[in-house]
């Protein structure tokens, strides 16, 4: 497994930014339900979850 690839920004990084930023507030809004009666504590976990997810299907989806 290429840790590198993984653990880098895309490129091009405006694509990269666009994609994360797009993916972030798309799964944010999806979990609200979850995460706003959890307090200030569940949402900064949501926010983590929701951007590693996002930079994982942006990398995917600039690899192709």
């Amino acid at each position: 497994m290429n840790w590198k690839f993984w653990l880098s920004a895309g490129e091009p990084r405006p694509r990269y930014v666009l994609l994360v930023a797009i993916g972030v507030v798309v799964m944010m809004a999806l979990t609200w339900p979850i995460w706003s009666p959890g307090g200030r504590g569940m949402a900064a976990f949501a926010a983590v979850a929701a951007t590693i997810i996002s930079h994982v299907s942006a990398k995917m989806i600039m690899r192709r």
